[in-house]
């Protein structure tokens, strides 16, 4: 079995700027700097034999690149016991019309659809026990949060491996997203 995702990775300099974001807060598990990316969708476990199947799926999506940025942060779920601590994507229009792609395409390969609305965001740390009144100061204090935009012009497939030292993220192919030219 196979363990897999599809997600669209933020640029270095992104990266480098938000990196520090989810260590700024007591008694949460941050993720880690090369793993901060934006999931699309979640397949999970998969026979390998699967796998090829995916792959040439995927290979048929045709979407137009575009810009992102990061904007806001938040927790999920949204009410009750914090879980997620995220940074919000901004605008949601592209990224959700390559998410339903896929998500459409995968269905026709049997692949089941999320049942879950599509809340774009970036994971930036799990939370524990993490103090209400902390996390209550740090999303008021970030609430204006706001990346420089960025390229998204390509989406990965990649392979999850679960080790007792966390996850181990493996991009398996890249699928370039179409030029726009003006």
């Amino acid at each position: 079995m196979v363990r897999l995702f599809i997600a669209v990775d933020i640029t270095e300099a992104i990266r480098r700027d938000i990196a520090g974001l989810g260590r700024s807060l007591p008694d949460t598990r941050p993720v880690p700097d090369d793993q901060l990316h934006l999931t699309l969708k979640f397949i999970g476990e998969v026979e390998g034999s699967r796998v090829l199947d995916i792959q040439e799926t995927l290979q048929e999506i045709s979407r137009p690149a575009f810009s992102l940025c990061l904007k806001g942060v938040g927790t999920f779920p949204p009410r009750g016991i914090p879980r997620i601590l995220w940074v919000g994507v901004e605008p949601h229009e592209n990224i959700v019309a390559l998410r339903n792609t896929i998500e459409r395409k995968l269905a026709e390969i049997e692949i089941p659809r999320e049942r879950q609305k599509f809340s774009p965001h970036l994971t930036l740390a799990r939370l524990k026990n993490c103090p209400i009144r902390r996390l209550q100061e740090f999303l008021a204090g970030n609430a204006l949060l706001q990346t420089p935009e960025f390229p998204v012009e390509e989406f990965h497939l990649y392979k999850s491996q679960l080790t007792k030292n966390g996850a181990i993220h493996t991009i398996l192919q890249s699928y370039p997203l179409e030029k726009v030219h003006l």
